[in-house]
């Protein structure tokens, strides 16, 4: 499994990482973000979504406040998911 900082997806792909994830959806207007985790597949963020967490885009964001929301929205995600699947293979 992967996570990733946006909502796939859209804002994936190949070069969309860091704050570069972040500045395209400033860019796009989009009114939300937040962290997908995903099956890891042979295209980059492109395999099948396990869980999202939306997180508003606030009109004053800058990509590292943007990015801060998202990260602590990531700490939640990915141990549920984590445990979720673990429980499924008990």
């Amino acid at each position: 499994i992967n996570i990733h900082p946006a909502l796939l997806p859209d804002f994936g792909g190949a070069g969309m990482y860091g704050h570069r994830v972040h500045e395209a959806v400033l860019a796009s207007g989009a009114k939300e973000s937040g962290p997908t985790v995903h099956f890891v597949d042979e295209e980059f963020d492109r395999g099948k979504i396990i869980a999202q967490e939306r997180v508003p885009v606030k009109a004053d964001d800058t990509p590292e406040t943007l990015a801060a929301r998202v990260l602590e929205a990531e700490h939640r995600l990915l141990p549920r998911v984590v445990l979720e699947l673990a429980r499924q293979l008990l």
